[in-house]
């Protein structure tokens, strides 16, 4: 009796640290989750259309055209995870060192689903010519798009909906997921939001990966 209530008891044993294993395996899996910025539309902001619905970026008109009746080329945002920066008319010692997060961004994160980088400027902006020559935008997979005069003004308010009160205009990234919403704002100036936001990016491929890979699973 002694010697079958010793073997019970090392069974017991044994089991706790397979019972715990099998618990954290099963449900610790994190509960952080990406913020959905405007669900509810951008209905308090006076100057855009009023809407209800969920808040997705329209496209970017990116030039213009002497017929108004054709449709200027644009660029989606949808199908990849984006970064958005505004760039300043004159892009000088601040600007240069955020676009040296941007490239640290890309570099931290080029062995997973990188995010494409869109840098956007007002028409005709001197900083157009001066990123070209200093970065070579397109071997970086960096888009530099020109927004035009009918549409960038209101595009940054009811799109991006910038400027924001609590980053300046020109130091502000914005995350914007494969579905045209947008994810987060983070201070390009700050290194530790600049962390933050790899963090994010990393959360919300994970999240893109394992329901992918549910998707697959049910299909099979």
């Amino acid at each position: 009796m002694q010697k079958t209530r010793k073997i019970g008891l090392l069974i017991i044993l044994l089991a706790i640290p397979i019972f715990f294993i099998l618990f954290f395996e099963l449900f610790s899996t994190s509960h952080y989750a990406v913020p959905v910025f405007y669900e509810n539309g951008i209905d308090s902001l006076t100057a855009c259309k009023s809407s209800q619905a969920a808040h997705r970026v329209k496209p970017l008109l990116t030039s213009d055209v002497a017929d108004p009746q054709l449709q200027p080329p644009s660029h989606q945002f949808i199908d990849a995870v984006q970064i958005v920066y505004v760039l300043p008319t004159d892009c000088e010692y601040t600007c240069v060192n955020i676009l040296e997060e941007l490239a640290r961004v890309q570099g931290v994160l080029e062995n997973q689903a990188p995010p494409q980088i869109i840098l956007i400027a007002s028409p005709d902006s001197p900083s157009l010519t001066v990123v070209s020559e200093k970065y070579q935008p397109s071997q970086l997979n960096w888009l530099l798009l020109e927004g035009t005069e009918r549409q960038y003004p209101s595009f940054l308010q009811c799109e991006l909906v910038l400027p924001r009160t609590d980053i300046p205009l020109y130091e502000t990234f914005v995350l914007v997921d494969r579905l045209g919403q947008i994810r987060g704002y983070y201070q390009g100036t700050d290194p530790a939001e600049v962390d933050r936001l790899i963090a994010e990016i990393r959360v919300l491929e994970y999240s893109t990966n394992t329901n992918e890979d549910h998707a697959e699973d049910r299909a099979g």
